[in-house]
């Protein structure tokens, strides 16, 4: 089955699992935080936990990438020691594992760094991370990946060696980058990103920075105090970040900042801790998914895994395509949406959208559908039928006679599953041909959810 990131159940922190522990930008919890113990660690114990978390170069496997050549991840500069998750950048040239391919026109050589990657993904909440970082031209970085997109939290770096750079040692970067295809053409994909001056080196002591990710806002903070918001209004095409993201923690060498000598390592990199946050939700399905905002990724693998490989869209069949489609005309949440639209009386019996196989996971019981539609004003299609397939199981139709034309509304619905899911359950939208009587239409659909009737 999937992991719905976008969910806390068994993530979510017990009363004895370090549930008193809030954001530093919010020690009251007036928010209503929930840690995830999943992307949480206070690395105590006598090695890192590999059940949350991948070591770039671990049995010479890599997820994404090798590092920034010419330095490159290899294992044996991860260890937790005193509480403290610690990365070590290493001369290291006699390394007998460097690829020999080149990246960037640069070869892998000479220093050795390190990558740890979290297992699992999350959509929206608050991370936090103190640390300090390596007091070289090395960075030390906290970010974060996900479907054609990439949030930066911080890139710094101790000991700039380019003296136009060298501020560099006093400045918390926070950056978005654009992972679309064909994004990279312009030679560089970054399309956001801003310098917060600190009054400290990063270098010289632990900080905790943090960075709370909501559905249409960013806001990033130093110590508690919040030093800089931005919101999807603001960053228009820029917003990518509606997908969920897996956590990442490295060091690279950045060659436009100077490249360390011999003499410049070893140094490391250190962490004491990573939180992640988040407020709890009745949806029971997986939100990015059901908002049509990307793929589902099948998180039972774990990493590494090629994303790409696993990744599930939405199944509109050819006979439906000239209806069905994922579209960013005006989504009512996040950046798209599905799209329904005719020009006559349907001639096909029926045309369906459907899930992957597997997307809904729900115990027999009492639930609610609801989704967000929008009909444009001289819309005539008249009903959407929702199915759950496995077992086969009709939910009444949403009836659109009556709704507000050329707005968002939400429409709920009420059913009951009287058998559990089995492992191929998913949602089928349908639109029958008597539901279409002529005329044109545009129905957009977005935020698809389920709850229990209790909401819990």
């Amino acid at each position: 089955m999937y992991f719905f990131a976008a969910l806390l159940s068994s993530a979510v922190a017990t009363a004895g699992e370090a549930a008193d522990v809030y954001p530093a930008s919010d020690p009251a919890n007036t928010g209503g935080w929930m840690l995830n113990a999943d992307l949480s660690d206070e690395f105590e114990g006598a090695k890192l936990d590999d059940s949350k978390w991948f070591v770039q170069g671990t049995g010479g496997m890599y997820h994404k990438w090798r590092g920034r050549a010419p330095s490159q991840f290899a294992p044996h500069n991860v260890k937790v020691e005193d509480g403290k998750l610690k990365l070590t950048s290493r001369w290291e040239p006699d390394y007998g594992h460097f690829a020999e391919f080149e990246f960037d026109g640069r070869k892998y050589e000479n220093i050795t760094t390190a990558g740890v990657i979290s297992h699992k993904k999350f959509l929206y909440g608050y991370m936090e991370i103190r640390s300090k970082a390596a007091d070289a031209a090395m960075t030390s970085s906290f970010w974060t990946l996900g479907y054609q997109s990439e949030l930066d939290v911080f890139e710094q770096m101790g000991q700039p060696l380019i003296p136009e750079n060298s501020d560099f040692g006093r400045i918390y970067m926070f950056s978005i980058h654009d992972w679309r295809p064909g994004s990279t053409a312009s030679g560089s994909n970054r399309i956001f990103n801003h310098k917060h001056q600190l009054d400290y080196r990063v270098a010289d002591d632990f900080h905790a920075y943090g960075c709370e990710w909501g559905e249409d806002y960013l806001k990033f903070f130093e110590d508690g105090n919040l030093v800089y918001s931005i919101s999807q209004k603001e960053l228009g095409d820029a917003w990518l970040l509606t997908n969920p993201l897996e956590i990442w923690f490295d060091s690279e060498t950045f060659p436009w900042m100077g490249l360390p000598k011999a003499e410049d390592l070893p140094v490391d990199f250190e962490i004491e801790y990573v939180r992640v946050w988040q407020q709890p939700s009745p949806n029971l399905l997986d939100r990015a998914f059901f908002g049509f905002e990307g793929p589902m990724v099948l998180e039972d693998n774990p990493i590494p895994r090629n994303d790409k490989g696993l990744e599930q869209f939405w199944y509109i069949g050819e006979e439906s395509k000239p209806f069905f489609s994922i579209s960013e005309e005006k989504p009512a949440v996040g950046r798209k949406c599905m799209k329904f639209s005719h020009r006559g009386k349907l001639k096909l019996d029926q045309v369906a959208a459907m899930a992957p196989y597997g997307t809904v996971d729900l115990p027999a019981g009492e639930y609610t559908l609801s989704m967000k539609l929008w009909l444009d004003p001289a819309g005539t299609v008249k009903k959407i039928h929702p199915i759950l397939e496995a077992p086969w199981l009709q939910i009444a139709p949403l009836d659109l006679s009556g709704i507000p034309r050329g707005e968002w509304v939400t429409m709920t619905q009420a059913f009951t599953r009287a058998a559990a899911s089995s492992e191929k359950d998913r949602l089928r939208l349908v639109v029958h041909q008597e539901d279409v009587p002529g005329g044109e239409s545009v129905l957009l659909i977005d935020e698809i959810s389920i709850g229990t009737l209790e909401g819990k």
